[in-house]
């Protein structure tokens, strides 16, 4: 093959992997249904009895 070929393969798989991590982050970020959104777990320290601490 010629180096021609090569490049054009290879800038297909490239671009085919860049769709698919896009893809992917869209999914994650705007459908997927996340409990803590912002990355914290809140807890509320009233709830535990000292017997559990």
């Amino acid at each position: 093959m010629k180096t021609k070929h090569v490049l054009w393969i290879l800038s297909g798989l490239v671009a085919v992997i860049t769709m698919a991590v896009g893809v992917a982050v869209i999914v994650d970020r705007y459908l997927s249904r996340k409990e803590c959104p912002d990355g914290y777990i809140e807890c509320d320290t009233q709830d535990y009895t000292e017997e559990e601490e």
